[in-house]
């Protein structure tokens, strides 16, 4: 018995590990991303300040989208698989991150350029977006952290301010509020806030690449009306050789290429750590200046970077959102796992914002506990609808008259589409080992 339970425990051990780097990897992901954007806001935006925000919002996108488009070709039976939900994602992604985000903070800065406000009052009031994302987390993905996440994540955010300011010092009469660049960042902060929930739920059903492709794609259709109706697109003309290079170069990396790798982030970790590790942000700039300007960190901002490190490294350790439980009752299913040997529970139509996959669960029901599998997501054969079934380790009587009180363990697979149905029941034999 004692072998047995040092086995269990090293196999515990494992998963936690493995777990550990899934988290790093995200966030890491997350933090590349940032660095991305960075180098555009300081070396390559400022090169398109003389034309319209609308027109440049509609090249990078279009761009982009021409590149990320084989993967809604190729993919476009899975797309057909999202619900009313889901497009509302995609729509939010594209309408606040994609257009108006973008649209709002370039045109705030462009009050700064040409000095109608300071600079402080568009970053101070931009950098509010960690704010939005961590309340609509907590509201619209029900994100459950532990406490020590949110003491972090403030200090995270305190430490990216004292960054953001380092060198010229944090100065509230610098803070105009009363402009309309202020407004500005204001929105495009709730924009880009709301954007990595929404941005989250998408992600949570659809691959990443293809989430990316279609935030291009309908950023794309939204920009082009904005250009036509306020006919920036005969603006066109005046875009230099550079000009279309610095594009490319767009959307090679803070464009296209820096959503691909935020997305294939956000994938594996909560809503809530990426927003705060987005915060890298400030940090990559000061990294940049460093090594292209050779402008050397002062005291003040070498301790902001080390405390901001080691809130993100804490952050990512207690950035797991907790396990979702949920209630549910029996509907009447077609009868296919009974078909095939394994008689389920077809599950009334939770709104659950988790991946698609097959997930070890606990079900309480009547006075008894039992272990299962719950199947999230598309019938992987014949079907392409959304399916919520539920398997239990032991027959149990009067089915539809229970109520489920449903606790995820964790994820075992992804939903996978099987050209027979030999080859199902051979994964669900597989499946079902989890529950011994």
């Amino acid at each position: 018995k004692g072998n047995i339970q040092i086995v269990k425990d090293c196999k515990i051990i494992m998963k936690l590990k493995k777990a550990d780097k899934i988290s790093f990897l995200g966030a890491g992901a997350i933090m590349l991303a940032a660095l991305l954007w960075s180098l555009d806001g300081v070396f390559i935006r400022p090169q398109f300040y003389v034309l319209p925000a609308a027109l440049i919002v509609f090249l990078e996108h279009f761009l982009g989208f021409i590149i990320l488009s084989p993967f809604i070709i190729l993919n476009w039976h899975k797309i057909k698989q999202l619900r009313k939900k889901d497009w509302g994602a995609a729509l939010w992604v594209s309408v606040f991150g994609g257009l108006i985000g973008t649209l709002l903070i370039t045109k705030a800065f462009f009050a700064a350029v040409h000095g109608d406000v300071t600079f402080a009052t568009v970053i101070i009031l931009q950098k509010l977006q960690p704010i939005f994302a961590l309340i609509m987390a907590r509201i619209i993905l029900k994100e459950r952290l532990h406490k020590k996440f949110y003491y972090w994540a403030g200090l995270a955010i305190v430490a990216a301010y004292f960054l953001a300011f380092g060198k010229a010092g944090f100065s509230l009469p610098k803070i105009d509020i009363s402009h309309y660049a202020a407004f500005f960042a204001i929105i495009a902060a709730f924009a880009f806030g709301s954007s990595t929930v929404f941005g989250k739920r998408l992600v949570n059903h659809l691959d990443f690449k293809i989430s990316t492709a279609l935030r291009f794609g309908i950023t794309s259709i939204l920009a082009l009306g904005l250009i036509l109706v306020n006919k920036d697109i005969f603006a066109i003309n005046e875009l230099s050789v550079l000009h279309w290079k610095l594009l490319l170069l767009i959307v090679a990396t803070s464009g296209a290429g820096a959503m691909f790798i935020y997305y294939f982030g956000l994938k594996k970790i909560s809503a809530s750590t990426t927003t705060i590790c987005e915060l890298f942000w400030p940090l990559s700039a000061i990294i940049l200046d460093y090594f292209i300007n050779k402008n050397v960190l002062n005291t003040i901002e070498i301790i902001a970077s080390i405390t901001l490190l080691f809130a993100f490294y804490k952050i990512i350790k207690t950035g797991k959102a907790k396990k979702a439980s949920f209630s549910a009752k029996a509907v009447k299913g077609q009868g296919r796992g009974e078909r095939l040997g394994f008689p389920t529970i077809n599950l009334n139509n939770v709104d659950l914002d988790i991946d698609y996959g097959v997930y070890l669960v606990t079900v309480a029901c009547g006075e008894k506990n039992y272990k299962g599998l719950l199947h999230f997501g598309s019938k992987n054969t014949f079907a392409e609808a959304v399916s919520q079934e539920l398997y239990l380790n032991e027959a149990i009587a009067n089915v539809k008259d229970l109520n489920y009180n449903i606790r995820i363990i964790k994820k075992i697979r992804d939903i996978k589409k099987f050209a027979n149905k030999e080859y199902l029941i051979q994964q669900i034999e597989k499946d079902l080992v989890e529950l011994k």
